[in-house]
């Protein structure tokens, strides 16, 4: 929350606060920023809170937001003088948790952008928000239609396409040209084939121990990380 209240206040509607009487200092800060950007803020019962927040660890605070704005991929491409690098296509990632650490770890590997086709990728819902820390709203989110046709789409700009998959080169150290759009499918079923069938690039993470595979957004995180030149 306190990230959401660095970075964008302006999608806060309103804050509700559990109503203690013993004051903290993440409490008094939430509380100070709040009434800096002018939300209104209600305390409210831990019952009712907990009934607000569902499933949610709510840590005594909850929030109601804006809807979230999606760009569209012409607008956001015509809105720069060079072709933003890295993007990062998103699918068939339909757990929440799964899609939310995927935002935090692109946020922190400098990613310019995720595409998100209207199919087959989990709701932006709070669960998503909260596993983000706060990248859900701090990253360009693009929706697309149909992803294949929007890989065919990017190539035909000067994009190359590189998938995350099983099966792949594990050549992933290498500095593959920019501008380039990173495909992340989901850990069970993987990339999709009409989107390996657009991908310049397969590439896959080697395994060195006994397990088959790692969790979508650590793979990403590692290939992300790679891609960056030395300092």
């Amino acid at each position: 929350m306190l990230e959401l209240l660095r970075t964008q206040p302006g999608r806060i509607s309103r804050l509700y606060l559990k109503d203690d009487p013993r004051p903290d200092s993440r409490r008094q800060d939430i509380l100070q920023r709040a009434r800096q950007n002018g939300i209104p803020v209600d305390f409210i019962p831990r019952a009712a809170l907990e009934r607000m927040a569902g499933e949610l660890v709510h840590q005594g605070v909850f929030a109601t937001l804006e809807p979230l704005p999606l760009l569209d991929l012409g607008t956001f491409l015509d809105d720069r003088e060079d072709l933003p690098s890295p993007l990062v296509a998103v699918d068939g990632v339909q757990d929440p948790r799964n899609l939310g650490a995927l935002l935090r770890t692109c946020d922190a590997a400098g990613v310019q952008g995720i595409l998100l086709p209207k199919r087959r990728v989990a709701p932006l819902s709070p669960v998503c928000a909260k596993t983000s820390s706060g990248a859900l709203f701090t990253l360009p989110l693009i929706r697309v239609g149909n992803l294949s046709q929007t890989l065919l789409f990017l190539k035909k700009k000067g994009y190359g396409v590189l998938s995350l998959a099983l099966g792949g080169e594990t050549r992933y150290r290498i500095q593959f040209p920019s501008p380039l759009v990173v495909v992340i499918g989901e850990e069970e079923k993987g990339v999709s084939k009409p989107v390996l069938q657009q991908s310049d690039w397969t590439v896959a993470l080697p395994m060195y121990g006994r397990v088959g595979s790692l969790n979508l957004s650590v793979a990403a995180g590692i290939f992300l990380y790679a891609q960056h030149p030395d300092p």
